[in-house]
């Protein structure tokens, strides 16, 4: 348990580290910024208390805002996919209802298979950076530049994660 929870906060603090020190600094083209701190809410345990998910969220965001003057953006949307993520891994088939009530399930590739991985992360980051780019434009008049940094970012972002995705779980088998 304590081991699990030493593991986890170092995971945020190394994500945290490099959406800081480094993925902040990257615009592809001006436009694809990854945002990979959502992978933290994405891989909470089910068992995880809806409290406790929604704090994660909050305080990852802000702190996130923090660094990148972003005022309330990313708290925002990271409070919202934490609280999203439940029904995210149930509507991508990433887990049934029954699978639902173990007290272990924790979404990774190892459990959910790479396709259904890859389809829920997919949803939670297009939500995170669908509300994070519809909040920091907030109108309808630059459209395509928004869906253009909502694709480019959502697709970055997917990529990188499926990175670390692939090496955690490699990590955890052995």
């Amino acid at each position: 348990m304590i081991q699990t929870l030493f593991r986890q906060i170092g995971l945020l603090i190394l994500l945290l580290a490099m959406q800081v020190l480094v993925f902040n600094h990257i615009h592809i083209c001006g436009y694809a910024t990854p945002m990979i701190c959502v992978y933290f809410l994405l891989i909470m345990p089910l068992s995880t208390a809806r409290w406790a998910k929604l704090f994660w969220g909050f305080g990852i965001g802000l702190v996130q805002d923090m660094f990148a003057n972003t005022p309330g953006m990313m708290a925002a949307t990271l409070t919202f996919v934490a609280l999203a993520q439940p029904r995210l891994l149930t509507l991508t088939g990433g887990i049934d209802d029954e699978d639902e009530k173990e007290e272990d399930t924790t979404p990774s590739i190892a459990k959910l298979g790479v396709f259904p991985f890859l389809r829920y992360a997919f949803c939670g980051v297009l939500l995170q950076c669908t509300l994070f780019y519809l909040l920091e434009t907030f109108s309808f008049f630059s459209i395509s530049d928004t869906l253009i940094n909502i694709s480019g970012s959502t697709a970055f972002s997917l990529l990188i994660i499926w990175l670390i995705e692939s090496i955690r779980s490699n990590y955890m088998r052995k």
